[in-house]
């Protein structure tokens, strides 16, 4: 089993980016390319799935954070989904949980 994976779906109006695994400072930069080139084509949703998930350090964190903020700034819903506990623990003592949309399934996200 591959230590990371990046995946992407994307329609016309909403996109969803699948990581796997450890989201390390050795990927950071796959997963903000790919965040880059999903938000390119503008949806109006764009769904983080961090589900899967067994690792996430802060360079991982600052990809999340650059992301909500440019969607912000686009005026683009941005929604994390599943994060596992000590990721969603990492969350909320950095306080991102307040600003970033966090629930815990696919279907939530697309409500």
């Amino acid at each position: 089993m591959p230590l990371f994976d990046v995946t992407s779906e994307t329609d016309a109006r909403r996109a969803l980016v699948t990581v796997k695994g450890d989201f390390d400072l050795q990927v950071a930069g796959q997963v903000a390319d790919e965040l880059s080139r999903i938000e390119a084509a503008a949806p109006e949703l764009l769904v983080l799935d961090l589900s899967g998930l067994s690792f996430m350090d802060s360079s991982g964190m600052g990809v999340v954070a650059a992301a909500h903020a440019r969607a912000v700034e686009a005026g683009r819903r941005f929604v994390v989904v599943g994060p596992p506990f000590s990721v969603r623990r990492a969350f909320e003592i950095s306080n991102l949980h307040e600003v970033i949309t966090i629930v815990a399934d696919l279907e939530s996200a697309y409500r």
